[in-house]
């Protein structure tokens, strides 16, 4: 293996956040590579991390082999974090170029006013605005934490664009879809009628093979045809939403399953691990039902390409009038039956990355954090290389094989993408790469926790 740094991208200040979307543009001889980054870390809505900003939300669209295409500074008004302006890549008029889509604020005075935000379409070619349309205001009356967590999202119908708006994840949530001329296909509002809540990161992909793409609204699988619900996992039983939701099919019968990490609500009986088959029926559960599972993956392991399941569990505490993480507790299971495994790693999986750089179809594991923070890791332990940097995605990135991540490096303002220069395909890695779902997704990774959870890719 020889990771080498295929791309780099000059931001030309210190990064403290980035986001990125890839970006086709039909009328240039090469696509693009959005950037949507600050100095400022990612601020949340919930009151007891905020944050106040020191730096505003700038976006910065480059050539994928380099060149500064234009940048653009979204002002006072915009808070840079993922769940206050969310943005994506999508084709939704059909020409072959993608729009950015994103929340923006017109009022530079009132970062917190709903009345003013919007959903705005750039023109990618030129960086201007093309179009904006009244963000809908539906959780003005709500909890901050709640009130500012929106979402965009889109998919297809019978090869049709969608556009999804969504406003909400842990009480009443509202989504709307719009047709290639922003008028609405359907709005629909999900009560507080103790059925699951959203994710922090939603697959979008035609999980039953139908034509029409479903989008994984937590527990639930939502029609982008017209708005209604193929199934709720667990319905009537658990009411709290789930930090980890990830589709996978087992390459061995080649049925589709739902994987599953609980976040919050704790209830009596209902576990904080859950797999669903492809209708929404449990297939496997684990761990009692006490506990946040705040992190989770899917990767191929050992010889036998074993998918092995992760969980991580954690406590928090206040530690000098702050909230902390500690007791991090890992679980590891075979993802298709549930068989609770030792430590398949000599190291904390928590900690790490899957991502399968020389496309052998067993994975890697790039270190987000602790000790071997940067490096990268074999399943045995060797360490192959350190990369540093700070995780922007994942996957496949370039027409090059294997797959790459994308790293930020916040002291030298700069963005690269690493990749295996002597990686090569096996066919069991390809065959995961032949459908759509994985080149979406990575359209949509401005968007929730997408970008930190690009290993969405690892299941299907």
């Amino acid at each position: 293996m020889k990771l080498t740094a295929l791309k780099e991208y000059h931001l030309g200040s210190r990064l403290g956040q980035v986001r990125s979307v890839p970006v086709r543009l039909a009328d240039r001889p090469e696509d693009a590579v959005l950037f949507v980054y600050s100095s400022q870390p990612n601020i949340d809505p919930w009151p007891e991390i905020f944050d106040f900003p020191r730096d505003t939300l700038k976006m910065a669209l480059f050539s994928e082999s380099g060149m500064l295409l234009w940048e653009r500074d979204l002002g006072t008004g915009v808070i840079p974090g993922v769940w206050f302006t969310p943005f994506i890549s999508f084709d939704l008029d059909g020409d072959g170029t993608d729009e950015i889509w994103f929340v923006n604020n017109l009022n530079p005075h009132l970062p917190f006013s709903l009345n003013s935000r919007v959903l705005e379409r750039i023109d990618p070619r030129s960086g201007k605005t093309t179009g904006q349309w009244a963000w809908p205001d539906n959780t003005i009356d709500d909890t901050m934490s709640h009130s500012y967590r929106f979402y965009i999202t889109g998919g297809y119908v019978h090869g049709t664009p969608v556009l999804v708006t969504a406003q909400g994840t842990y009480r009443k949530m509202y989504l709307q879809s719009h047709d290639t001329e922003l008028n609405k296909r359907w709005d629909i509002v999900i009560e507080e009628d103790g059925s699951a809540r959203a994710s922090h990161l939603c697959p979008v992909l035609d999980f039953n093979d139908d034509g029409v793409d479903e989008l994984f609204w937590g527990e639930r699988l939502i029609s982008l045809k017209d708005g209604h619900q193929l199934f709720c996992g667990d319905e009537g039983l658990y009411r709290g939403h789930s930090d980890i939701v990830l589709p996978f099919v087992d390459p061995q019968t080649h049925k589709k399953y739902i994987y599953t990490c609980r976040e919050d609500c704790e209830q009596e009986g209902q576990p904080r691990v859950i797999t669903y088959d492809e209708n929404g029926r449990r297939v496997w559960t684990a761990v009692d039902s006490i506990g946040h599972m705040h992190n989770g993956w899917l990767a191929n392991i050992g010889p036998e390409y074993r998918k092995v399941a992760m969980a991580m569990r954690i406590t928090r505490v206040v530690i000098d009038n702050a909230i902390r993480d500690i007791e991090p507790e890992d679980f590891y299971f075979d993802a298709v039956t549930g068989e609770a495994l030792e430590s398949p790693l000599p190291f904390k999986g928590s900690e790490y990355m899957p991502v399968d750089f020389n496309g052998d179809n067993r994975h890697e594991f790039y270190a987000i954090s602790g000790e071997s923070a940067g490096w990268v890791r074999g399943a045995d332990g060797a360490y192959l290389a350190y990369l540093g940097g700070e995780q922007v995605r994942s996957g496949k990135l370039l027409c090059h094989d294997g797959e790459q991540m994308m790293l930020f490096y916040p002291q030298e303002g700069t963005v690269r993408i690493w990749g295996d220069a002597e990686a090569h395909d096996v066919p069991a890695f390809a065959k995961r790469y032949e459908g759509p779902y994985h080149s979406l997704m990575q359209h949509f990774m401005g968007t929730g926790y997408n970008h930190i959870n690009s290993h969405v890719s690892c299941g299907m």
